[in-house]
């Protein structure tokens, strides 16, 4: 594969399509302008960069990956670039599956690749090039037009656009497409230099299992799903849309369900979020959950455990989303953080989890980057501080964390005479910190270090 088209099809997602403006169905008419709209459907599929050159179509996805060589779909693109008398093109593309009967879904590319590629089809939106010149159109209409001038074949067809001249046009699209037929949204072109991607919100009740706090109250709370097998998924952080009364109320609620937790995160001011019982669900609600970054970097989100007696354990990363234009909408005090209240589902039935490349691939073993134990002994009793620090070099497989923090505190004299603490960070400085934080805490004077 030539260097040359993986670098373009990275560069498409990151530098083009990663930049269009989200925009929330109920606030078009507040947020886009211009006079000449072009409005595309979108389609839930996988963004794929198509590169055809000597007859033959190269198929790359955002991240520079061919996934398939050999497609119906794509021998039909080769076709019909051909009969229009094309020599050389760049064009994107989404690779769908289609459903007469609703809405393709992102889910289903995957599963066709698999067992059943033929049903693939693909979806061009945009020329990057065209016979070696890079492709240039006053409007986006002029781009759609020309793509239907190539590709007419059922298995290979434009995504669906319609024109409008005013803002109640696109909103009357945007009600047809979106509220009528539930369509993922639009994408609409003006004039303007900027692209809006329009959608409506997804509601999600999410468990509460932390926080943060400001003179006013709450800064902001930490959210998680739970999966089947009650570990807690926390995918996203937030307090858009509570009030100021909400928020002093809420901060006195959650100081009294307060937990211990090997979990360790920080806001933007270096204070780490503290966490609490898993109590309270929060109806919030999202307009996009982004399973892969414009870098090609799958998003993951910290798996967790809850003890009664431990607090919140780390159980490693996983596969998930970030989230754009969270708002918090009610309290559900009529719901409980179960796997059926707040079950993970309500985010994968938005957006698949992508997988992480190299997520079976060979690991290498952990290596120990600090290790330090402290002895004090008074008359007969015998204590004992071991702190470690690992580098697990798992974390590209995205299920486990980069860095481990492990404190083990004995003392013959003690009724529970071993106790053990563990912090895990993806950050080496961060977890450094915790180190250090944890042996000025623990070590005080009359402590002797021992190798």
């Amino acid at each position: 594969m030539e260097q040359k088209y993986i670098q373009a099809a990275i560069d498409y997602k990151k530098n083009i399509a990663g930049k269009f403006m989200l925009v929330e169905g109920a606030l078009l008419k507040q947020r886009l302008d211009g006079e000449r709209f072009a409005v595309t459907r979108k389609i839930d599929g996988h963004l794929q960069v198509l590169f055809y050159d000597g007859g033959k179509v190269t198929m790359l996805n955002s991240q520079g990956n061919q996934k398939a060589e050999s497609l119906k779909c794509l021998d039909a693109a080769a076709q019909a670039l051909k009969k229009a008398g094309v020599k050389q093109a760049v064009i994107a593309a989404e690779l769908y599956v289609p459903r007469p009967d609703g809405r393709p879904r992102c889910g289903d590319v995957a599963s066709a690749l698999a067992s059943s590629p033929d049903q693939l089809a693909l979806a061009p939106f945009d020329i990057v090039e065209l016979d070696c010149s890079e492709w240039k159109a006053e409007h986006y209409a002029d781009t759609h037009n020309r793509l239907c001038t190539i590709f007419q074949d059922e298995q290979v067809k434009p995504v669906p656009m319609r024109s409008a001249s005013s803002l109640d046009e696109v909103q009357a699209i945007y009600d047809e497409w979106v509220i009528g037929e539930g369509a993922e949204g639009l994408v609409v072109h003006s004039e303007s230099p900027i692209v809006w991607k329009v959608k409506q919100r997804h509601t999600i009740d999410a468990a509460v299992i932390g926080y943060t706090t400001t003179e006013r109250g709450i800064r902001d709370l930490m959210f998680a799903v739970r999966r089947e097998d009650g570990l807690y998924q926390m995918f996203v952080l937030g307090s858009s849309g509570l009030s100021d009364e909400d928020r002093a109320s809420i901060a006195e609620r959650l100081s009294k369900t307060h937990a211990e937790s090997q979990y360790v995160l920080s806001d933007s001011r270096g204070i780490a979020y503290q966490m609490v019982r898993p109590e309270m669900v929060m109806e919030i609600s999202v307009l996009e959950l982004v399973p892969m970054g414009n870098d090609g970097k799958v998003k993951r989100n910290p798996l967790l455990k809850y003890d009664d007696k431990q607090g919140w354990l780390m159980e490693g990363v996983t596969p998930g989303v970030s989230v754009l234009g969270i708002t918090i909408e009610r309290e559900r005090t009529d719901k409980k953080p179960t796997e059926t209240d707040v079950r993970l589902s309500q985010l994968t039935d938005i957006v698949p989890f992508e997988e992480t490349e190299g997520a079976n691939a060979k690991t290498e073993p952990s290596k120990l980057l600090e290790r330090h134990v402290y002895k004090k002994t008074s008359g007969d009793k015998v204590m004992l501080h071991k702190f470690l620090l690992w580098k697990t070099n798992k974390e590209q497989t995205g299920r486990y964390p980069a860095y481990v923090f492990y404190h083990t505190d004995y003392s013959s004299g003690r009724k529970e005479m071993i106790k053990r603490d563990m912090a895990y960070s993806n950050d080496e400085k961060q977890i450094r910190e915790i180190l250090a934080a944890e042996i000025e805490e623990n070590v005080k004077k009359g402590w002797e270090e021992v190798k």
